[in-house]
């Protein structure tokens, strides 16, 4: 591979320190976002969470990310969203590219609070190669998903919509059973979690 090509073509090549450091910086966000959610969830008591599965799944939240095979091409994943929020193209390799790829898929099924976890079917087919947050053309069947990691998956989902301030009603309506497919137990504990955390955060500010 010619990296001076690469470099002049403005592609990123490696992982710099400044790089490393967003990383850090945001993952502790969010690890942190989702314990607060977490806690959220349990104290409103839902009679089918199991909340001792909630609080092990929030200690160890997206662990995966600080280790191979995913630590590395979660540095230029991470540095691709800070470019994409301040309007700018992040360019990488194709072979950088492959890896940011293959780090999703294997943090997406490897980790319960994602709905490809529950489907073994999921190939690498599963993600919108060109946009990571939109459904690709195969919907993920998350039917055997526990009530339990449904409570997490929320606690993550309420996370990643503060930190991009974005309403979680809306992520839900284009998401749920067209990128991850539901029952509709499923479905209603995932609105009912989003609506009472929202009424409990409410009353807390007022």
């Amino acid at each position: 591979m010619n990296y001076e090509l690469l470099k002049l073509l403005g592609e990123s090549v490696e992982a710099t320190e400044e790089m490393k450091s967003h990383f850090k910086k945001k993952t502790d966000m969010h690890i942190s976002l989702v314990r607060k959610y977490a806690q959220k969830i349990m104290d409103l008591n839902f009679p089918e969470v199991d909340n001792k599965e909630v609080q092990e799944e929030s200690d160890i939240h997206d662990h995966g990310k600080w280790a191979d095979p995913e630590y590395e091409p979660y540095l230029h994943i991470s540095w691709h969203y800070r470019e994409k929020d301040k309007g700018r193209e992040y360019k990488v390799s194709k072979e950088i590219k492959d890896q940011m790829d293959n780090a999703t898929f294997h943090h997406i099924t490897t980790h319960k609070h994602h709905p490809e976890y529950w489907d073994k079917t999921v190939t690498l087919a599963s993600i919108n190669r060109d946009n990571r947050d939109t459904p690709s053309d195969k919907i993920v069947n998350a039917v055997s998903m526990p009530l339990s990691h449904i409570a997490t998956m929320m606690a993550d989902w309420l996370a990643m919509s503060e930190e991009k301030n974005t309403n979680i009603q809306y992520w839900i309506k284009d998401n749920v059973n067209i990128r991850w497919k539901f029952t509709k137990e499923q479905v209603l504990l995932v609105n009912k979690i989003a609506d009472k955390v929202k009424v409990a955060l409410l009353l807390q500010e007022g």
